[in-house]
């Protein structure tokens, strides 16, 4: 029987990335004292005065008891309890003063999790003042919490904001090597083209993400990323809710060759706001010069999200990646310690890492096929109703797929549409499991 495929993908990454973690570090619950603390920062606002809430909420369960819901509720699960979130409006950063503890599960000194809330000056400004900022909460942590090293996540320009202090952008605040892990979501790494139209409305905090503003010029291509950090993007996609166009004001940056050869995926398309080669660090000049520095890789993975903007709210795929299961999963793989993203890959042990990747591919294959055929259409959901592994050569992996998409008119949404599709879909993985290549053959 089939089943809906953002359904489907979302069971199997939750299956996946939970053997992984048990199979890399055991499945954690309550304090665990071994982790280094998270911080949790969000992007730009685009209403400072009715915030969103970018990392979860505090929900009453059926018996009237609050836990966390979103990233916070997912990352506690796994064992990284809450500790508060640090408010930098509150005229400090000093802990514990700056701690507002509302939801807090364990004494905030001995959490290993906690959200920084950016000043409404830091909001209304540029990356500088949002890098300072946390700058600051990343030292303040360490001292509270007797930690050497935070590990960072990021949304959206969250990620620019973590990379000026990291790269020694900010004056007179040096990086001070106390940051061991980035993970980015849907981070314009390279600009994003929306901060082109909307500057003039926005001021400072928009015009500062435009793809040739001199900061982001500086961070891709001047500024070294420091060769101790472990770095990873996760690019955020959704079906037909995105940015469509080649991405040609970021491909002056970026080795063509290296994107040529990966998936429609990671070279077109977004999260309604960013575009896929923009959220992909990996393509950033300063990444090939980290690599051979440090011997790491920048790793990268794909991340489907549904579009929520036609329920309540009308959040945009872009603003709702945070609170998806399957980014959250991606997560806590990236920060389960000893875990394999940045160790070379045993291709029999995570071959359910490989396989969940190449399945996304498949589904891609099957919705861009769909465009193709009716150009002014919206796909919303993609049945894949096989997918299996036919062949293992080497790096490359070979499967056969075989799915239906629904997708209606964008002038009759009302009317809709299938188109089957099947083929054949080679994926090359490089050591470290990110996918470098990938080859189709699709029928109709």
């Amino acid at each position: 029987m089939r089943r809906t495929c953002r359904r489907a993908v979302r069971f199997i990454l939750l299956a996946a990335a939970c053997c992984l973690i048990v199979v890399s570090a055991g499945v954690a619950t309550g304090v665990a004292a071994d982790k280094r603390p998270v911080l949790l920062v969000h992007g730009m606002a685009w209403d400072v005065d009715i915030p969103k809430p970018v990392w979860g909420s505090l929900e009453k369960d059926a018996e009237g008891r609050e836990q966390w819901t979103g990233m916070v509720g997912f990352l506690e699960n796994q064992g990284w309890s809450y500790g508060g979130t640090l408010k930098a409006g509150r005229g400090t950063l000093e802990m514990p003063a700056c701690l507002d503890p509302n939801g807090a599960t364990v004494e905030p000194r001995d959490a290993r999790l906690f959200v920084l809330e950016f000043s409404a000056a830091a909001n209304t400004d540029g990356l500088a003042h949002k890098g300072l900022e946390l700058a600051e909460a990343v030292r303040q942590l360490c001292r509270f919490t007797g930690a050497r090293k935070v590990d960072v996540v990021v949304h959206s320009a969250g990620g620019l904001a973590a990379r000026t202090y990291l790269q020694g952008a900010l004056p007179g605040v040096p990086y001070r090597g106390d940051v061991d892990r980035l993970v980015t979501i849907a981070t314009p790494h390279l600009g994003a083209a929306v901060a082109s139209q909307v500057g003039d409305l926005l001021g400072t905090r928009a015009t500062s993400l435009k793809h040739d503003a001199p900061l982001i010029v500086r961070l891709n291509t001047d500024l070294d990323l420091p060769d101790e950090v472990r770095f990873a993007s996760i690019v955020v996609r959704g079906f037909s809710a995105d940015v469509r166009g080649k991405g040609d004001a970021y491909k002056e940056r970026i080795d063509a060759r290296f994107v040529a050869r990966l998936p429609v995926d990671y070279r077109e398309g977004g999260d309604q706001l960013v575009h896929v080669l923009s959220q992909n660090l990996r393509l950033a000049p300063c990444a090939a010069r980290y690599e051979e520095a440090s011997g790491l890789p920048i790793q990268y993975a794909l991340a489907r999200v549904d579009d929520p903007s036609r329920g309540p709210g009308g959040r945009r795929v872009h603003g709702a990646a945070p609170l998806d299961e399957g980014v959250q999963q991606l997560v806590a793989e990236f920060l389960t310690e000893n875990s394999s993203p940045w160790k070379p890959c045993d291709f029999d042990k995570f071959a359910e890492w490989l396989d969940r990747q190449a399945r996304l591919h498949a589904v891609g294959l099957i919705e861009w096929e769909t465009l193709r055929q009716h150009r002014a259409s919206e796909v919303r959901e993609v049945d894949l109703a096989r997918f299996q592994l036919v062949k293992q050569e080497g790096q490359v992996r070979s499967y056969e797929f075989d799915g239906e998409a629904t997708s209606v008119p964008r002038a009759m949404p009302l009317r809709r549409q299938k188109t089957h599709g099947r083929g054949t879909l080679h994926i090359e993985f490089d050591r470290f499991g990110r996918v470098v290549g990938a080859e189709a053959t699709i029928k109709e």
